[in-house]
């Protein structure tokens, strides 16, 4: 794969954050990455360990701050494997010092371009919500359809608060001013985002008073041309069989 470089939307709202080392360490500590979870991360990443068995091949697509990669890793190393896609070099880096020991593949690449590889599991955590709109289309789209055959997408992110949720409206504000395209994870399904939704199960899970949410897509053994077509071969086996010639 060939090195991609960053498109602007991350050089505009987030090339301070991820390509300063001293801020991604701060955020990078377990601590800090409970704080600015509101305490549920520990809970997310459970619940999404639960959706991955230990043979997968997973990808995941952007590295993550706190313990959540190494969580994974622990689950499929030994029987599995882990590929992971980011954009930013620095955070690259980073991850190459911190997973020194771990063997997984850390890979500079755009997922909003397709690729060929196919996996059993696709996870995009807390990634989405950094994404504009048509962007996050695409990476969704390209997710699924690198799935194996009931194969799944695990989708961790950002949902709208319940309304008494006292975090709701500090969070709506935070959001438009640092964060703009959360809000738009508020207003529809996960699904709402793809063409081929309905070619996947889609199931989900939220936390926190719907401040997150865990968005599972499972890829159907058989899409919906193969029904159309077993349902019209029986229909005229059926019918043969009552008017014979």
């Amino acid at each position: 794969m060939i090195k991609q470089s960053q498109p602007p939307y991350m050089d505009i709202l987030f090339n301070k954050i991820y390509n300063n080392q001293t801020i991604c360490e701060v955020l990078d500590d377990p601590r800090m990455v409970q704080l600015t979870g509101f305490f549920a991360t520990n809970k997310l990443i459970k619940d999404m360990l639960r959706d991955i068995s230990k043979n997968a091949h997973v990808l995941q697509i952007g590295l993550t701050f706190g313990n959540e990669i190494s969580a994974v890793y622990n689950k499929v190393h030994q029987h599995g494997k882990l590929d992971i896609f980011d954009l930013s070099e620095a955070q690259i880096n980073l991850a190459e010092k911190k997973y020194a020991d771990y063997n997984m593949t850390i890979t500079n690449y755009d997922a909003s371009m397709p690729w060929d590889e196919k996996y059993d599991i696709v996870i995009c955590y807390n990634l989405l919500h950094e994404l504009p709109l048509k962007t996050r289309a695409t990476v969704i789209g390209n997710a699924l359809n690198s799935l194996t055959t009931g194969g799944k997408a695990i989708f961790v992110d950002y949902a709208q608060p319940e309304t008494w949720n006292p975090i709701k409206y500090p969070l709506k504000w935070f959001n438009r001013l640092y964060r703009p395209f959360t809000e738009s994870l508020w207003l529809q399904p996960l699904e709402n985002f793809c063409l081929q939704k309905d070619e996947y199960r889609w199931h989900h899970t939220y936390y926190h008073g719907h401040t997150f949410q865990k968005t599972v897509a499972v890829r159907k053994i058989l899409n919906s041309e193969d029904v159309l077509k077993l349902t019209k071969l029986f229909y005229n086996k059926d019918t043969s069989k009552k008017h014979p010639q």
